[in-house]
């Protein structure tokens, strides 16, 4: 399917924050696959003396797309939809964007295929408090502190 070229105007755009992955088009767009993988890692102790941390120790990087079907009928019941566009330009009034996400997009024109992936894995690895005894019992020995 081909699509006229279009103009896109834009009254005025201001964007605050765009973090990874994300896309800002002013105009037509084919095809845009954004993706971002991320291990967000919070530690007390730093990473030379607590160990590295890989992708690979986690499912989330390797596990597939799930499947969205739309469609549930018979064939016959398939729509097939055709538009005309008389005007050749895009007008967007003016545009006030705080902050874009990771793989996030905002475009004014035409995205014929846009599939966009964000995986981020949140570790946090802190000692874990001692419990403390109720009143009247005896303290437990102290152990060292282990990591979730």
């Amino acid at each position: 399917m081909s699509y006229p070229i279009r103009t896109a105007e834009v009254g005025g755009l201001t964007i605050i924050s765009a973090s990874g992955a994300a896309i800002v088009q002013l105009g037509d767009r084919g095809q845009s696959t954004p993706k971002l993988r991320a291990l967000a890692l919070q530690r007390e102790i730093d990473h030379t003396r607590a160990g590295d941390v890989y992708f690979e120790s986690y499912d989330l990087f390797t596990q597939s797309f799930p499947i969205f079907d739309d469609f549930d009928g018979p064939a016959k019941d398939i729509i097939h939809i055709k538009r005309t566009n008389h005007c050749p330009r895009i007008v967007v009034g003016c545009v006030y964007i705080i902050a874009m996400g990771s793989s996030s997009s905002v475009q004014a024109g035409n995205a014929m295929e846009t599939i966009a992936e964000s995986r981020i894995k949140h570790i946090r690895q802190f000692k874990r408090p001692i419990p403390v005894p109720g009143i009247g019992c005896p303290l437990p020995p102290v152990k060292p502190a282990l990591y979730r």
